[in-house]
Order: C-alpha cells, then structure tokens, then sequence
C-alpha cells in the first residue's frame, strides 16, 4: 500500500467515528461505536489512538481532524484530512507503517466515493467504475 491508499484508507475508516471520538473520547461513544458495527469502531479506535496524540501537535491536521469530525460526511473536509494524513506519512515512514499494519489487521481496503452532477463523468481505479452520461460501468478483477 503507497501512502495516498494508506491515507485514504485511514481517513475512510476514522470517518464515521471521528464525530464521537473527537467530541466525546472513546469511553463516552461506547455505545455510538455499537451502532457503527464493532469491526468499524474498534478500527477507528486503534487508529485513533495511534494519530490523535500526532494530530494534536500539529495545529493544521488539527484543524482538518476537527472540520472532518464536524462535517464527517463532507468530501472537501474528508479530502483535506485525507491531505494533511499524506504529508504526516511522507515525513514519518514508522507512522506510515503502523497505520498500514493496523489497516491490514482489520482487513479494511480503500474506499471510493464520487458524485456525478449534470452530464458530467467520473473513473476510479481498483475496481475499475466509470458513470457518466450514458450509465455506469463496472469491471472487478477478481484474483
């Protein structure tokens, strides 16, 4: 996994917890975590654990950390995160590989997510989809 798929994978996964996690901890979201399924929240937590004492000494990926946990469903605050996460990983190869081997403990993979307005189009890599005008097309590789 290069560093944009650990970063995406990441803040994919940290997404729909991050509003509980930032806000309330992890011993106030206990019950929040079971309704986001335990597969999902025990990754969020154990990837939590590992960043939050990093993001919180850098006020940018602060910041980003904080618009995510307030907007988790924006793709602008997700994709500014999902940023800030590829620079901390650039400069810190040990982090890059913890939250690759966590990733892969829990089995998570990289997400996508796109929305087409209008006549407009979109293509996405690993599974191969493309929308656009004249419908959606998948190709999944299977191995």
């Amino acid at each position: 996994m290069d560093i944009s798929e650990i970063a995406a994978t990441v803040t994919g996964c940290l997404a729909p917890a991050l509003p509980y996690l930032v806000k309330t901890g992890e011993k106030g979201a206990e019950t929040v975590g079971e309704k986001l399924g335990s597969g999902t929240w025990e990754t969020a937590k154990a990837l939590w654990r590992l960043l939050n004492p990093i993001i919180e000494a850098n006020p940018v990926v602060a910041a980003a950390a904080r618009d995510m946990a307030d907007e988790p469903d924006d793709t602008d605050a997700q994709a500014a995160l999902r940023f800030q996460l590829k620079k901390l990983l650039a400069a810190d190869e040990q982090l890059a590989a913890a939250l690759q081997q966590l990733v892969e403990e829990a089995g998570q993979s990289t997400s996508y997510h796109a929305e087409v307005h209008g006549k407009g189009a979109v293509a996405q890599g690993q599974g191969a989809v493309a929308a656009g005008q004249g419908g959606v097309a998948i190709s999944v590789k299977r191995e």
